[in-house]
């Protein structure tokens, strides 16, 4: 495929003349990428639920749908978007990304107005109607290019730079990305406050949307080789330029592999639990007697419980098979929804706080540098594109079976349950995996 000088690796800059290896550099605005990506993520969104109670005439229950919906709608068009990751490489889609969610963001800004622009060209179609369509747009271009592409296109990014120190890139990546999405339900209320909610949404389209697609075409490479660099900081003259085997394992290959499931259905169990937890957080702490600002507090904590097992695990990952990292994950998730049973105790919800907490930083190192591991780098968009779909379907389950749980029940038991023996089985599953891709027992 012919590149555009635009997006050749050493337009507008060679990053071969760096003082420092530029993988570093990779690390630091991949970050910036990833935390980007947040009006996309649940979160983020969340955020917004009340303005569009208020102004769009939906109830709570047809809001869900719509955020729902459009997030199965994402899960199926991201392993497309991965696969054109392979061909195009970072630069043009962290560009296609950008350019996307800042529009879908301008979207959001205007759905009020839309909607009444809507209801005088369909008027014969029902308020509710039209006002489930729009939003489920929104939501579903909202989901496809923060939450899936740009945190794709930055992770796969991040990844491919590094082979042996992959972990520790991963895990200084992590500190940073912890933090920033625990205090993003925070800083986005300080803007709705200071810009109100579609001024809000103009900024974060202006920063995170096209801002990030500047960035990321300014500074985004695909690979060291293309720069005449080698992963690691290693350079082609080097004395010591030997790697871990790189493989070139298809997506077909990949999908018929014990890893890939396992793997997959660990980290996917960990979204189902953590969206459906963090949707419903405000009626959990209710019915356990907590004020709203109490049941919002636990994710400070959990989010350094977090920061630190994506570190210790970034570290650990570079010198331990990665199966026990994924044990260590689901047997947390387990553990933590035990939590959930007796939530109204303070004991029960540190039980959840700390194992929601490393299980998030054990997930958020698994995502970065488990495919290239077991993979290769040559087939990493469309693989990763298939789990984040998967991730991304994971998490559109999440807040209905909260939610289902709490109709038939008026309490959130069950749902921990099916977590409890879902995880605990999936910790059986992960004592099976193997260290690397092996065609032969894969």
């Amino acid at each position: 495929m012919k590149t555009s000088f635009f997006v050749r690796p050493e337009f507008p800059f060679a990053p071969i003349r760096f003082p420092f290896f530029y993988g570093w550099w990779i690390v630091v605005v991949t970050t910036i990428g990833i935390m980007a990506s947040i009006p996309g993520q649940t979160m983020g969104v969340g955020v917004y639920t009340d303005y569009l109670i208020i102004h769009t005439g939906l109830n709570r229950l047809e809001i869900s749908l719509a955020y729902m919906t459009g997030t199965i709608l994402s899960s199926l068009l991201l392993p497309l978007a991965g696969r054109f990751y392979d061909l195009w490489g970072s630069r043009i889609m962290i560009l296609f990304a950008g350019t996307g969610l800042g529009v879908a963001l301008l979207l959001f800004s205007e759905s009020v107005w839309m909607l009444k622009m809507l209801e005088k060209v369909f008027h014969g179609i029902p308020r509710t109607t039209l006002a489930l369509v729009e939003i489920t747009i929104i939501f579903l271009m909202l989901r496809q290019f923060g939450q899936g592409i740009m945190a794709m296109v930055s992770r796969n990014t991040l990844a491919k730079w590094f082979d042996r120190q992959r972990g520790l890139a991963s895990g200084i990546s992590g500190l940073f990305v912890a933090f920033s999405f625990s205090g993003a339900p925070l800083l986005m209320n300080s803007l709705i406050n200071g810009f109100g909610y579609p001024g809000s949404m103009i900024l974060m389209a202006l920063i995170c949307g096209f801002g990030m697609a500047c960035l990321g075409w300014l500074f985004y490479r695909d690979q060291p080789e293309d720069c005449g660099m080698l992963m690691d900081g290693k350079t082609p003259t080097s004395a010591d330029t030997t790697l871990s085997s790189e493989r070139e394992v298809s997506l077909a290959e990949a999908l018929r592999s014990y890893n890939f499931w396992i793997f997959c259905l660990g980290m996917c169990s960990s979204s189902v639990m953590v969206t459906g937890f963090t949707f419903h957080i405000s009626s959990i702490g209710n019915l356990a007697g907590l004020s709203r600002y109490d049941a919002y507090s636990v994710f400070l904590p959990m989010s350094i419980f977090s920061v630190i097992s994506h570190f210790i695990a970034g570290w650990a990952s570079d010198r331990m098979p990665l199966k026990y990292l994924l044990m260590l994950l689901v047997g947390c998730l387990g553990l933590g929804s035990i939590g959930l049973l007796a939530y109204e105790e303070i004991w029960s919800r540190w039980m959840v706080i700390i194992c929601y907490g490393i299980q998030g930083g054990i997930w958020g190192c698994l995502s970065i540098v488990a495919w290239p591991r077991f993979y290769g780098r040559k087939h990493l968009g469309s693989i990763n594109g298939v789990f984040m779909g998967a991730m991304v379907f994971a998490s559109a389950i999440g807040p209905p079976l909260f939610g289902a749980s709490e109709n038939l029940s008026g309490s959130y038991n069950e749902a921990a349950l099916i977590s409890v023996l879902f995880n605990f089985l999936l910790l059986l599953g992960a004592t099976k995996a193997t260290s690397y891709y092996d065609p032969k027992t894969n």
